[in-house]
């Protein structure tokens, strides 16, 4: 059960207000809103509680990823998924390096759309197939196993949607040793946003036959986040 508002921003009417209808199917407890563009986006995020954006990154006024990456780091409560006409891998994983929660391409069915939002709210990150093979293809091809116990629970728990404070409460230290694993791990993986981290974790797991989805949130982590929301 989830309680509070979804704001729905797309300049185009008619996408709007589909995609008000789609979301009103499966979360009729969830008041929708919606913004026309980047100033009304901007007032009704002051409207709390919003528990999730659906936001055009072709926004007038947004400044596309610029704008999503701003929108995160002022809103890091928020969920944030990134929608395009543009069934786009490399334009999906900008968004998703920016900090959205989930890319959705226009295109993807009403079923699909839905199965996203579910995954978004329930704390985890959506992303169109073939992201994490573009993904792959932009990092080295160095060896996982060289991080330490630490840095791989911190790049888990990065790639499952966790920010760098988050990840701090749930390892219980302090936020700045976090960045410092990040960065670690970043550079020994050879990659440089949290999907390609994501990514290589999960070719490591699976030389060890370990479970790990790509864009998945640890069990825990889904309760921690999806209480929140209630």
């Amino acid at each position: 059960m989830y309680a509070g508002r979804i704001l729905v921003a797309d300049n185009n009417p008619l996408c709007r207000g589909g995609l008000v209808a789609l979301l009103r199917t499966s979360f009729t407890e969830l008041e929708l809103v919606e913004a026309e563009d980047f100033a009304a986006l901007a007032k009704e995020l002051t409207r709390q509680p919003i528990v999730m954006v659906v936001l055009d990154v072709d926004l007038p006024g947004l400044n596309a990823i610029a704008g999503l990456r701003l929108l995160r780091m002022r809103y890091p409560a928020i969920r944030v998924v990134a929608l395009s006409w543009a069934d786009d891998g490399h334009r999906a994983l900008n968004a998703l390096a920016a900090g959205a929660h989930g890319y959705i391409p226009k295109t993807l069915s009403a079923a699909d759309m839905l199965h996203a939002f579910q995954t978004v709210l329930d704390g985890q990150v959506y992303a169109p197939t073939g992201v994490s093979e573009i993904a792959r293809k932009q990092r080295d091809h160095s060896d996982g196993a060289a991080l330490t116990e630490r840095q791989m629970e911190v790049i888990r728990l990065l790639s499952a949607g966790q920010s760098n404070k988050e990840i701090a409460r749930s390892l219980n230290i302090a936020e700045g040793t976090v960045k410092v694993h990040v960065m670690a791990a970043f550079r020994l993986l050879g990659v440089h946003n949290r999907v390609s981290a994501a990514a290589a974790i999960r070719d490591v797991n699976a030389k060890t036959q370990e479970d790990l989805p790509l864009f998945g949130a640890m069990p825990d982590q889904v309760e921690r986040r999806a209480a929140r929301l209630v």
